[in-house]
């Protein structure tokens, strides 16, 4: 009796010792071309993912505005993107999600590029520039015509796709077109446009996240601390072998190494020993709340700004 008891006591032991263990979620990850998230993509060429037991799978998305979309339809559960589109997402669909990363802040990444009629940023108003509404575009445009005491209603704003701005600027749609890189590089190449203003003269205000459905965080608590340690390994990857990796990332970005390595110097790329800081730091919550109130200001959403922290969660890294 004593030995039967033992075997049911041994056996409950490694069913709950099971049920305890945490799940290993699948992480469908929509990244959209920019410099700074490409360390991701590294990470999955070089199989650092599955070095840490994670299941990431990359779905590559052709812009914000898509990868958006496909966290939104479900096609993702995790995303790369800018402060922006992790606050509406929300702020319009009430979804509780986690910030688990800062990858970079811009740091003359995004630009404004204008016809030659325009001869500096000060020259803007009343001219037709193109953005992606609801997006990057329409805070750093916003943020920029601060810095020239002007307001989105002293210019036709036009809401253009980074796909659709080559064609915009061959019908002369527009005077000048809020972008970044790859798609900068593209229109500086086939169009007489020069910058007129880019994101250093606004440091540490433009970021790029990574965001997850925060159930997901839930079922692995562990899972947040074992993704800093990847992203680490690919930057690590990236420093040693600075030729490999800058070819593999520049060939999904579309442009050659030597203007990936040029793009890279205008970010500022965030080491996993600063998350932990960034992650908890009262400036992470005071970007997410000055993003939401400008977008509330230009009617890309309809929310009360004091309920973010509900929906928009910040993650937590175990010591």
């Amino acid at each position: 009796m004593d030995r039967i008891n033992a075997i049911l006591i041994g056996t409950l032991c490694l069913l709950l010792s099971a049920c305890s263990k945490p799940a290993n979620p699948t992480i469908k990850l929509a990244i959209n071309p920019w410099p700074g998230y490409e360390f991701l993509y590294l990470a999955k060429e070089k199989g650092l993912y599955e070095k840490e037991g994670l299941n990431v799978e990359i779905i590559e998305a052709p812009s914000l505005a898509e990868v958006k979309r496909y966290f939104r339809q479900g096609k993702a559960n995790a995303m790369t993107s800018t402060m922006i589109e992790a606050v509406t997402l929300a702020a319009k669909h009430q979804k509780q999600i986690s910030i688990v990363l800062v990858a970079d802040y811009s740091n003359g990444g995004d630009m404004i590029l204008a016809k030659p009629n325009i001869a500096d940023f000060s020259q803007i108003a009343n001219k037709r520039v193109g953005v992606e509404l609801g997006s990057l575009g329409t805070f750093f445009l916003h943020q920029a015509l601060v810095k020239y005491n002007l307001t989105l209603n002293d210019i036709e704003m036009l809401n253009i796709e980074q796909l659709d701005a080559s064609e915009a600027f061959d019908k002369d749609l527009i005077d000048a077109y809020v972008t970044y890189p790859p798609y900068a590089n593209i229109l500086q190449n086939d169009h007489d446009v020069k910058m007129v203003f880019n994101s250093r003269s606004i440091p540490e205000t433009i970021l790029d996240v990574v965001t997850v459905s925060s159930e997901l965080l839930e079922q692995d608590p562990t899972w947040i601390n074992r993704f800093h340690r990847v992203w680490q390994a690919a930057l690590d990857y990236a420093e040693k072998h600075p030729l490999e990796a800058n070819s593999i990332m520049a060939k999904r970005e579309g442009i050659n190494e030597d203007e990936f390595a040029a793009a890279l110097t205008d970010l500022k790329i965030l080491a996993a020993a600063e998350q932990k800081t960034l992650l908890s730091e009262q400036g992470l919550k005071h970007n997410m709340q000055q993003v939401c109130d400008v977008l509330n200001d230009t009617n890309s959403i309809e929310f009360d700004c004091t309920q973010l922290p509900q929906y928009l969660k910040i993650g937590t890294l175990s010591d």
